[in-house]
């Protein structure tokens, strides 16, 4: 990850993909993706040549959700994948994601063997008998096909529903999926950001959140559906307004595909409030944040049913083997269809009872940048993770703070958790995340 053409270059790429290349055997079948952005579509082409030159046979997918590229690779066999994708980070870098047999990103040990091989340039050049071939491929319509069978139960019940849902699809590549088969389903859309834009803004940011939920209570739709570029992540808004947080669409995803065997798995994220999984009747397995693909793994190795994090990743083994926001999509409307009740009303059922929650006041024109620099130069002996609502710090104690947008376009809820419950820790969350939105606004008025 970095920026384009400055930290990751063409020629970088190119010898990375010749390093990855080295590292798999000859005639090996890799399957390439991209997003929309120009450089993205460079970056993926250079990476690409260096794949070719080391022997390794190439399947091209062009412009494919992150999510679709590795269902394909898992659904054709392919021994193993490539992403070049904008990344979520809020500085706007650029990221080539790579994915092993599975479909599940490489862990950090693997990338660091093709970086080695690239600083050392020990790069397999077959001759040029051997270079490898490029094949192009459309996976989109066995993908949609393969979607509407896993949702054919709530075929029906959507199709009677007639739900009305807002979708933005963030400029990226699930603007090709979504409003089809939402449509197929007998959804009424109306559809933000499925345009292909040359360099695509941030999405979703807090701006472009903002305007989702006024379109859903303007147009008194049934949901609200934020996705991201590659559609790994989804953002529910319920019929009020509400941006509900990942905790509370995995609670509702969670128990309408619940199983009660026991001897059964989930995966959660280590700092997931414990709300979503305490009574379940499931073997639960913790998943840190920090390793790439952490969470898919753990659901692979422990043959779970289901994982999910704080982050907004959601993992149906059954489906695909990483996240997917457009079946997490799918799947809160299928409850609200077959329910036949209100997004408020399902995710009510389904509530988070978070220990503290205060608000603060900052102006939605200064979000993002507090969100950026609070990612990019987290407190001292706090860890940051974006999760797409907002920005969670989390203590070396597993004590944590979430700010994310609040009901008000101006306001953002502070959520504290203390692992021990200690109302005295969880004053001083409050009081200090107070402190650093004001120390915040301090800064910018000391600018201006």
């Amino acid at each position: 990850m970095g920026f384009s053409n400055t930290e990751l270059t063409p020629e970088l790429a190119a010898l990375l993909g010749g390093a990855m290349g080295t590292q798999l055997d000859k005639k090996s079948v890799v399957m390439a993706g991209r997003d929309y952005r120009r450089d993205s579509r460079m970056l993926k082409r250079s990476f690409s040549g260096g794949l070719l030159g080391a022997g390794i046979e190439l399947i091209d997918l062009h412009a494919v959700p992150t999510s679709v590229l590795q269902f394909s690779v898992r659904k054709f066999g392919a021994d193993a994948g490539l992403m070049a994708t904008r990344s979520h980070n809020l500085a706007g870098m650029v990221s080539i994601k790579l994915f092993d047999s599975n479909g599940i990103e490489y862990p950090v040990a693997k990338v660091e063997e093709i970086i080695k091989i690239a600083e050392q340039k020990q790069l397999r050049r077959v001759s040029s008998q051997e270079v490898g071939w490029i094949n192009l491929a459309d996976p989109i319509k066995i993908y949609e096909s393969a979607l509407a069978g896993y949702f054919a139960d709530a075929k029906e019940p959507l199709i009677n529903a007639g739900l009305r849902v807002v979708i933005d699809c963030a400029c990226g590549p699930s603007a090709l999926i979504m409003p089809d088969l939402l449509s197929e389903f007998g959804c009424s859309l109306i559809t933000l950001n499925a345009h292909r834009p040359r360099n695509p803004a941030f999405l979703p940011n807090p701006e472009s959140l903002v305007r989702l939920r006024e379109t859903v209570v303007a147009t008194h739709s049934d949901l609200g559906i934020a996705l991201d570029a590659e559609a790994r992540h989804a953002v529910m808004i319920d019929s009020q307004g509400r941006i509900r947080t990942a905790e509370e669409t995995a609670s509702v995803s969670l128990h309408s595909r619940y199983d009660p065997d026991p001897n059964l798995t989930v995966v959660a994220g280590v700092t997931v409030h414990p709300s979503v999984y305490h009574g379940l009747n499931k073997n639960i397995i913790f998943s840190k944040h920090g390793e790439p693909g952490s969470l898919a793994r753990a659901v692979l190795e422990n043959r779970a049913i289901y994982g999910f994090n704080d982050t907004g990743l959601f993992v149906y083994p059954l489906f695909s083997p990483g996240s997917d926001g457009m079946v997490a999509a799918l799947t809160v409307l299928a409850q609200l269809a077959k329910q036949n009740i209100k997004s408020t009303e399902l995710y009510r059922n389904h509530q988070i009872f978070p220990q503290r929650i205060a608000e603060v006041t900052l102006r939605e024109e200064e979000m993002l940048h507090f969100f950026t620099k609070t990612l990019n130069n987290p407190p001292e002996d706090y860890s940051a993770i974006d999760t797409y609502i907002g920005i969670k710090l989390i203590s070396k104690n597993n004590a944590w703070l979430h700010y994310y947008l609040g009901t008000n376009n101006h306001t953002l809820n502070i959520e504290v958790f203390d692992p021990q419950a200690r109302e005295e820790v969880q004053t001083e969350l409050i009081q200090f995340a107070r402190t650093l939105v004001e120390d915040f606004k301090n800064q910018l008025e000391k600018k201006l």
